[in-house]
């Protein structure tokens, strides 16, 4: 009996380090982006074994600090460069979509540096988990729980993924981010909003301004 006890004692010991760093793994929050650069709009999340762990899709940028994620026209998005034919065409004509994620292996403020506006966000768990809720409705997967992957350069850090909806001039990028953050439990009235600057004026009373849009 005391042989028994002993090993249980061993086993107890063993375990104890991994039982804590799971209870550990999650945190009381999760600081989040909205960002625009240029064309695209986007939210950013930190990538770390708990996002990971709680949106599976992360597992494609194990070795980046952070992905940028919105969604758009197909045509458009994974076209290089900026087609004019193409945006007005997204615009006038309702479209297949993607979800973009770009991955980047740099510190928030420096990513800041480069996008033209940057409203932080700080969600509580079930937020966050409500936000990974809506995008993930938008990713189409395959039978083998795999999202589609539409477009992957090798040499490149860009996934489009296969999306649900249409874009169109009532539905852009910035009324798909907004209604993201919505879903996070922001008390946003997203209708009518499709440009940049209307999604910076109505959800930056709802966050920390990082950086101000000229």
């Amino acid at each position: 009996m005391r042989k028994i006890f002993f090993l249980i004692c061993i086993v107890i010991l063993i375990s104890y380090p991994f039982i804590i760093q799971a209870q550990n793994i999650e945190p009381d929050t999760i600081n989040i982006y909205l960002v625009k650069e240029s064309w695209h709009t986007g939210i950013m999340i930190p990538v770390n074994e708990f996002t990971r762990q709680e949106f599976p899709l992360l597992n494609l940028f194990r070795e980046f600090e952070y992905i940028d994620i919105g969604w758009g026209d197909a045509d458009f998005y994974q076209t290089p460069g900026i087609d004019l034919y193409l945006a007005a065409k997204a615009i006038l004509i309702p479209t297949p979509t993607v979800i973009r994620i770009d991955g980047y292996r740099f510190p928030i403020e420096k990513i800041i540096e480069w996008r033209e506006f940057a409203i932080k966000f700080e969600l509580s768990i079930d937020q966050f988990r409500q936000l990974l809720k809506y995008m993930n409705d938008h990713i189409v997967y395959n039978e083998q729980g795999e999202p589609v992957i539409t477009k992957h350069d090798p040499d490149s850090h860009v996934y489009f993924i296969r999306s649900l909806g249409k874009y169109h001039l009532m539905r852009t990028c910035n009324t798909w981010a907004a209604q993201a953050i919505k879903a996070a439990g922001y008390d946003i009235d997203t209708f009518g909003l499709i440009t940049a600057s209307q999604l910076y004026s109505k959800l930056a009373k709802y966050g920390k301004i990082l950086k101000r849009f000229d």
